[in-house]
């Protein structure tokens, strides 16, 4: 009873001497001494929670960060709850729910194994895999992880699984939590795995495929006013605006009216409507196509900027994080996915922009580029169906997620960037196939499939299909759900 009595008397002190910044920083050091209630209650023998039914209940509740500070705050018996074991434990939890079980691990003998090398000066046992359960349990944010991880050991650039985050790996890129929230999750976890390309015997002469800064440079953005004043201004532009062109609009309108009402069919009611029906459709659609011209020049003044922004560079790709404030993100095509901890990104590709809606997509499109660019890529299948087939349309725009086996990456082709804007889709269906060890794409753009695979060529193989057997069998069935597979597959020799 004792620790609830101390809680109570907590909160009241709070609510009487608190106020302004002062009780933000009361209410959060009593969040700290609440926590530690229970724990020093067990200690001094009151009737608390039990330490099991607290370690079973409360503890896995607490994300790892939190249970680590526990460990420091409840000192009584922190160290009977959170230690090594209990973290190796985490770990495999959430491996387990993230389902990279098999492709990470940690160094689990590291420190205690006298065969295994020391541990780097500035790491504990226990820092190391506090700091290994914490990027794990992030790694939840970097919704292709799995799959990315597969791809890279599929065409061949990766390390041999499991991928193993050495104790050298942590101390160097999460030093302490601030470093590893400097970017996104995502991105922050993407750094640190970033040995998933193969190190340095498949580095390129560009530093290979490891996420890196690649400092600030301008750039033009189309962003929305962040300032309350630039708001209320800018409302008001495109408010007196379109009661402007409506009012134009109403006018030219009346006066074609009566402008036919004043001549020759003044005396023939129903020609006289005619007239200046027709008279009026095409003075408004004069006026539409101006107003919408003129609308998107005046869009462009009001909403394009030239800004310095943060890039980055993976692999041969350099890429920045479209900002919260773009208006990118009024766009159904980011909006719906939009995430802070996985953001989309706005990558320059040759002289076009791609537009990804996360950077979980963009890395792993980067790792299928570079399947590419190592010659690891059999070409299978270029052929044209044409937008305004069914099936085509529906591969392109219908949800294919769910399946352990299958990834999708959907981003949009900026061809034109000055107003009106011209921004094409384009979508790569990603299947692993034969047990992980074949990676195939299917790319779809501008009513154009093409078909990639890691596959090794049959040698004897007359035809495509015996040459590339895996492959070709796992895409017929893909496209002939879709009523496809004669307009594409059937087309092979």
């Amino acid at each position: 009873m004792d620790h609830r009595l101390a809680r109570s008397h907590l909160m009241m002190t709070s609510r009487r001497g608190a106020s302004g910044g002062k009780r933000e920083a009361w209410r959060q050091r009593e969040d700290v001494q609440v926590r530690s209630l229970p724990v020093a209650g067990i200690a001094d023998g009151d009737q608390g929670l039990p330490a099991d039914v607290f370690a079973r209940v409360v503890i896995p509740l607490l994300p790892v960060d939190d249970a680590v500070r526990l460990q420091v705050v409840g000192k009584a018996y922190g160290t009977q709850l959170i230690h090594e074991e209990f973290l190796l434990h985490r770990i495999s939890s959430s491996l387990a729910q993230q389902q990279p079980t098999g492709l990470i691990d940690v160094e689990r003998d590291r420190g205690v194994d006298a065969a295994a090398p020391p541990l780097p000066p500035s790491l504990s046992r226990f820092g190391y895999l506090a700091r290994c359960a914490y990027v794990i349990e992030r790694a939840a944010e970097w919704r292709m992880m799995a799959a990315f991880i597969r791809v890279a050991s599929a065409c061949g650039v990766g390390r041999p699984l499991p991928l193993v985050l050495s104790a050298e790996r942590v101390a160097a890129h999460l030093p302490d939590k601030a470093s590893f929230h400097r970017l996104p999750a995502a991105m922050a976890v993407n750094k640190i795995f970033g040995h998933v390309y193969g190190g340095d015997a498949h580095l390129t002469e560009d530093g290979g495929a490891h996420l890196t800064e690649a400092g600030r440079a301008g750039t033009f953005v189309a962003a929305l006013p962040t300032r309350p004043l630039v708001q209320l201004l800018t409302a008001a532009v495109y408010f007196f605006y379109l009661v402007g062109c409506a009012w134009l609009l109403l006018s030219s309108t009346l006066d074609c009216y009566h402008a036919v009402r004043s001549g020759r069919l003044s005396d023939r009611t129903i020609l006289c409507w005619l007239a200046a029906l027709v008279l009026s459709i095409l003075a408004g659609g004069l006026i539409l196509l101006f107003a919408v011209a003129f609308g998107l020049q005046m869009a462009w003044v009001l909403h394009h900027r030239r800004r310095a922004v943060q890039w980055y560079r993976l692999g041969e790709r350099r890429f920045r994080v479209i900002g919260r404030d773009e208006l990118w993100h009024l766009n159904p095509f980011i909006r719906r996915t939009c995430r802070d901890t996985d953001p989309p990104v706005s990558c320059d590709f040759s002289s076009n922009h791609h537009i990804y809606r996360s950077f979980s997509e963009f890395a792993l499109d980067t790792l299928l580029q570079r399947l590419g660019y190592r010659g690891r890529g059999n070409v299978v299948l270029d052929v044209t169906v044409g937008l305004r087939h069914a099936g085509y349309r529906a591969l392109l725009q219908n949800d294919l997620s769910g399946k352990s086996d299958m990834f999708v990456i959907d981003l949009q082709v900026e061809l034109w960037r000055e107003p009106p804007g011209l921004h094409v889709p384009m979508r790569i269906v990603g299947l692993l196939l034969g047990g992980g060890s074949v990676v195939a794409s299917v790319s779809l753009y501008e009513g154009q499939i093409v078909v990639r695979t890691s596959e090794a060529v049959v040698a004897d193989g007359a035809t495509v299909g015996e040459r590339f057997p895996v492959t070709v069998a796992a895409v017929r069935q893909l496209l002939r759900s879709l009523g496809l597979e004669n307009e594409a597959v059937g087309l092979l020799p």
